[in-house]
């Protein structure tokens, strides 16, 4: 569960990369599939701070990454929080290509999430290995709206995208949370 809960977060970054781009400002569903888990969330999206919520069988958890303060916070159901430096793989690229990306080609069009799409092939080097990814890209908003490995191992896709001003108070670790330590 703990991978997953990565993998979403990654996923979320991948998308983030082109929304941080233009400053936009939403909301939108998260469903994230790895293998034969899957998990499914909400993220909400500021200039330069981001929210992924997701429901778990603990309870729901929560992430909030503050590029301003080089800061994460994540929420517990039991009302306490850990604070930890932002790591640099979180943060989201400011250019909406993917990180590594060493080619990309449009393939055709498609709907998801209720929006058309360009879908691109995309090769991204990671650490020497080449890798294929799909990508549908949103050119209205001009975001990803679903990311998938070419061999079905992993697919983050993206609906309900609501764009608009989100509440400041999504971004900042809500009154009555007590701060805690990482356990290691």
């Amino acid at each position: 569960m703990q991978r997953l809960w990565s993998v979403l977060v990654v996923g979320a970054t991948l998308w983030l990369s082109a929304a941080a781009a233009f400053a936009l400002e939403f909301s939108a569903e998260q469903t994230t599939r790895k293998g034969a888990q899957s998990m499914s969330g909400k993220i909400y999206f500021q200039a330069d701070r981001w929210r992924v919520e997701m429901a778990s069988p603990d309870g729901p958890k929560v992430a909030i990454h503050r590029l301003d303060k080089a800061v994460t916070w994540l929420l517990f159901p039991n009302r306490t929080y850990v604070e930890m430096p932002l790591r640099f793989d979180q943060i989201p690229q400011w250019a909406p290509k993917i990180q590594g990306e060493v080619g990309r080609r449009l393939v055709g069009t498609d709907k998801v999430g209720g929006r058309k799409t360009e879908k691109y092939e995309v090769t991204v080097d990671v650490e020497g290995q080449k890798m294929v990814l799909y990508q549908w890209v949103a050119p209205d908003i001009k975001f990803s709206m679903k990311t998938a490995s070419a061999d079905g191992s992993f697919e983050s896709a993206y609906s309900y995208v609501k764009l608009g001003q989100q509440p400041a108070q999504l971004f900042e670790v809500p009154a009555g949370y007590t701060k805690v330590s990482m356990q290691r």
